[in-house]
């Protein structure tokens, strides 16, 4: 656990398991930022209120045996991050899933205001949104485990399924344009086929392959300017 601003590592000695060390770790930085407010109306620099803050974090910390003290520059698989000047709390970890066998492990990133609000959770290897959390479930038992673990894994499933559609299986497409759109913090993959009969454009759920509506012809207008400019691109290639 890095508390930026304090010169060294705090290990866990037990278990960092998030389940476990977030919710308790967020209650303890709200209180350390809290700290960082009244320090700085009463004229204290920020910079230095948060460092204080940070110090004070770090010793209320210490004071639980499963608390220890290291140099920085070792990784590991669960890693949080507190930063009090900004007041945002990070969080890396590796969950896992398994479904009928299938054994998933998923690397995910949490962020979020440690004052309130909902956290986001992130591929942090592609940089996509997998979810928005609100707090109230962040602090139900066993979320990271459960929920969010099921949440990684489909949204590995969706992403394999989006990327190893078969043209085949749409023999009267005549064009096909993939996105991925965001809807309420989660990535959807979308599909727009255009029918070869009568050229109208289908807007396709690319987690399900369900219909899900058609494009106007207004739509179906920019769509086209976007194909042309892209194909003129690849003309002068």
């Amino acid at each position: 656990m890095e508390i930026v601003g304090f010169p060294q590592i705090l290990y866990i000695r037990t278990c960092g398991d998030p389940d476990i060390l977030f919710v308790p770790l967020l209650d303890a930085a709200r209180e350390a930022g809290a700290m960082v407010e009244r320090l700085a109306t009463q004229g204290e620099n920020r910079t230095n209120a948060a460092m204080l803050s940070g110090m004070h974090l770090a010793s209320t910390l210490l004071k639980d045996a499963s608390f220890s003290l290291g140099a920085k520059g070792l990784s590991h698989e669960t890693a949080y991050t507190v930063d009090l000047d900004t007041g945002t709390l990070h969080m890396h970890a590796q969950l896992y899933s398994v479904v009928s066998r299938r054994t998933s492990f998923f690397k995910v990133e949490i962020a979020g205001k440690i004052s309130g609000g909902p956290f986001v959770v992130r591929n942090p290897t592609q940089g996509t949104v997998i979810m928005q959390v609100e707090e109230d479930r962040l602090r139900q038992p066993n979320f990271f485990s459960s929920t969010l673990a099921q949440e990684c894994l489909r949204a590995q499933m969706e992403q394999e399924r989006f990327g190893h559609l078969d043209e085949s299986l749409n023999p009267d497409a005549h064009g096909e344009v993939r996105m991925s759109v965001s809807v309420s913090g989660n990535k959807v993959p979308v599909i727009l086929r255009q029918k070869e009969q009568n050229g109208n454009w289908d807007i396709i759920d690319g987690r399900r392959q369900e219909w899900v509506g058609t494009l106007t012809s207004d739509l179906e207008g920019y769509l086209k300017s976007v194909t042309a400019f892209i194909q003129e691109l690849f003309a002068h290639k």
